[in-house]
């Protein structure tokens, strides 16, 4: 993957970054007893700490403590392979944060849930159809591509006794699918981040790492970048 510069993301590409990355603490929200990021409560807490911070600063903040545990689906520098920045840094000294009317629209918006394919539409990723096999908890999987992800999660996400964490890895390097493989394990109830992988990784590495004796089957989909197809077919030993 092609390192990149804070200089060189798009506004339209930092702007639904930010719309998923939200999507996403909202979801986080959702699962908790008590929500803690947005709400009455949440605001009176920000207003009383805030002093000159303003509320693009206030979902940076929400970012950088949920990047700590799940990584791509709110670091930037992990979506976009920023270059140079140290590990637990998610945005780096040149990252343009949102402008304050946008990020005081982002907090106001309705907190309703969204399929995976809702937050697919957020990153601009239009899914097809995917044939995806039958899947147990056994079954290890990888996946490029959109429409893979989103028809792998939809599966997971209906079907009980799967963990996306410890079944699914993904290969990619396109910051939108990467982003959206990172949300996809909030989308799908799992308790640990996404796996995630590029082209250029150890394939023999990377399995031993997620604890894969071996893939079972590879989910490609058309939209997949083709180094990642590859990537996966020869990991499922396709080709």
């Amino acid at each position: 993957m092609n390192p990149a510069t804070s200089n060189t993301v798009t506004t339209a590409a930092r702007d639904t970054f930010y719309a998923a990355a939200v999507a996403g603490l909202r979801a986080l929200d959702a699962a908790e007893t008590s929500p803690r990021r947005f709400g009455r409560d949440a605001d009176a807490r920000w207003t009383s700490f805030k002093g000159t911070l303003t509320d693009a600063d206030r979902i940076d903040l929400l970012l950088r403590d949920a990047a700590v545990t799940w990584g791509t689906a709110f670091s930037p520098a992990e979506s976009f392979a920023l270059f140079g920045l140290a590990p637990d840094e998610p945005f780096g000294p040149d990252w343009k944060s949102l402008t304050p009317t946008t990020a005081r629209r982002h907090l106001d918006a309705p907190a309703a849930p969204l399929t995976p394919t809702e937050l697919a539409a957020l990153i601009d990723i239009r899914p097809t159809p995917v044939e995806i096999p039958t899947i147990s908890p056994s079954t290890r999987l990888i996946i490029a591509g959109g429409s893979a992800l989103i028809a792998v999660a939809n599966a997971f996400a209906a079907q009980q006794g799967l963990s996306w964490s410890d079944q699914v890895l993904v290969v990619a390097t396109t910051p939108a699918h990467r982003q959206l493989a990172g949300l996809l394990a909030l989308f799908t109830g799992s308790s640990a981040r996404t796996r995630l992988c590029t082209p250029g990784d150890d394939l023999r590495a990377i399995l031993k790492t997620a604890g894969f004796a071996q893939v079972d089957v590879a989910v490609v989909s058309p939209d997949a970048e083709p180094p990642c197809a590859e990537f996966a077919r020869r990991a499922a030993g396709v080709v």
